[in-house]
């Protein structure tokens, strides 16, 4: 209990903790009003104690609002952008539901309803982890006392082996690739980069002496130097003097506005995607369930075949986390499979 204390006519709330005081000074005024300050004063002091939080009214809807300002501010592009995807459908369920009122139980018919619609367990499960972070930081806002999510547990499912080239596939590809695109599925191929990296990518970050590139992670927003070999670096040293037009497909000198971006638009800005390219390059050789990123992982799992260790693979590919490296993990053990049958005594 505080006590309450006038001195040169200032009143102070003294609040005793661990047999330590602590003076606030609530100032000059009658007696009455600084036992009222004083009221309130350990109320205040009360909550934070027991970590009492006044919940605030706010739909999920609105919050949802000021989640992903914050998410574009703190997150990487790409991240952003699936919160945004997942949100959408998240708020459909939870539209004008009031974030303190939400439950684990409402949660659960959350998941449920998403299965049903046929969503696949991974999509359902990005869903659920965007919902469990919006929570967590509900929390940290006080706008909650805690997180419903707690309890609620994520859907069990597959996790298939990434799909990735053969060599005669490469093959294939280049060959059906334009011209505007074959430099980029090159230097995509035999770097790892991710789509992210590859638009953030100049030609001031690489050193062609020494045969390495400063990658900008797309994820983390950090800085990582990776080794390239010579087909890479012939290929870049190529752009560096050429540019090719998505229209024209033709190879022509490079002008000055277009020397900062190695992959860059006619007006020298980056080239946001390559999907529509992409997609058509892929139908004309007839391959299936290919995307962009499966350069990422044809780059790792040529890398893992010929030998080389998942510790060397992660720091190639900028992982954080050697799990994250361990679904190329399969193929060492083919590699070394067919290493033992070699043998011939």
């Amino acid at each position: 209990m505080p006590s309450l204390f006038q001195r040169y006519g200032n009143w102070y709330g003294i609040f005793t903790e661990n047999y330590r005081q602590k003076w606030i000074k609530i100032g000059k005024m009658s007696k009455t009003a600084a036992k009222e300050v004083l009221r309130l004063l350990e109320q205040d002091y009360n909550k934070k104690k027991f970590g009492i939080v006044d919940e605030k009214q706010i739909t999920f809807s609105k919050y949802a609002q000021e989640y992903l300002q914050y998410s574009k501010v703190n997150k990487a592009l790409r991240t952003y952008e699936r919160d945004v995807t997942s949100l959408k459908n998240i708020q459909r369920f939870f539209h004008s539901v009031y974030l303190p009122r939400i439950t684990s139980h409402q949660i659960e018919q959350f998941k449920i309803k998403r299965s049903n619609e046929r969503i696949s367990p991974r999509t359902v499960n990005i869903e659920l982890r965007c919902l469990s972070h919006m929570l967590n930081q509900a929390v940290e806002w006080k706008y909650i006392r805690e997180s419903p999510f707690k309890g609620v547990k994520l859907l069990k499912h597959d996790k298939k082996a990434p799909r990735f080239l053969t060599k005669e596939e490469v093959k294939i590809l280049m060959k059906t690739a334009s011209p505007w695109l074959k430099p980029i599925i090159t230097v995509m191929l035999n770097t790892g980069i991710r789509e992210g990296e590859r638009k953030s990518l100049k030609f001031e970050d690489i050193d062609f002496e020494n045969k390495k590139i400063l990658i900008k992670t797309s994820k983390s927003k950090k800085f990582r130097p990776i080794r390239i070999n010579n087909k890479a670096k012939k290929a870049l040293r190529w752009l560096q003097k050429n540019y090719v037009s998505y229209n024209s497909n033709k190879a022509v000198a490079r002008k000055e506005h277009q020397k900062e971006y190695v992959f860059c638009s006619e007006d020298g800005l980056p080239i946001k995607s390559i999907k529509t390219a992409f997609n058509n390059a892929c139908k004309k050789a007839d391959l299936k369930d290919v995307t962009p990123h499966t350069l990422r992982h044809t780059f790792a799992s040529h890398m893992v075949m010929i030998g080389t260790d998942l510790r060397t693979v992660q720091r190639l590919l900028g992982h954080r986390d050697i799990t994250t490296t361990m679904i190329y993990a399969h193929l060492t053990e083919d590699h070394l499979a067919r290493a033992v049958e070699k043998l011939k005594w």
